[in-house]
């Protein structure tokens, strides 16, 4: 295609597969950011970085979110604690 797809298109592909492939949850363009997010930080990776790839602020509310849902169990004050 020249001039690539635009990030609508996008999200229509994804959602097409993902019905195509029977899957009950409904999947948008923004599916494959947010698995980036928490598959990179499953990995270690920094927050920064993860921004930069992703196309987030380097200190976005929203990616803060993301990256919680892995954090709460990797880095809770409460380890080796209880």
């Amino acid at each position: 295609m020249e001039g690539g797809l635009q990030p609508a298109a996008i999200g229509d592909v994804v959602t097409r597969a993902g019905e195509r492939a029977g899957i009950e949850i409904r999947f948008t363009g923004h599916s494959p950011r947010r698995g980036l997010a928490t598959s990179s930080r499953l990995k270690g990776h920094d927050q920064i970085v993860i921004a930069k790839q992703g196309g987030w602020a380097p200190h976005s509310k929203v990616l803060a979110s993301y990256l919680e849902v892995v954090d709460q169990w990797e880095d809770n004050a409460l380890l080796g604690v209880l």
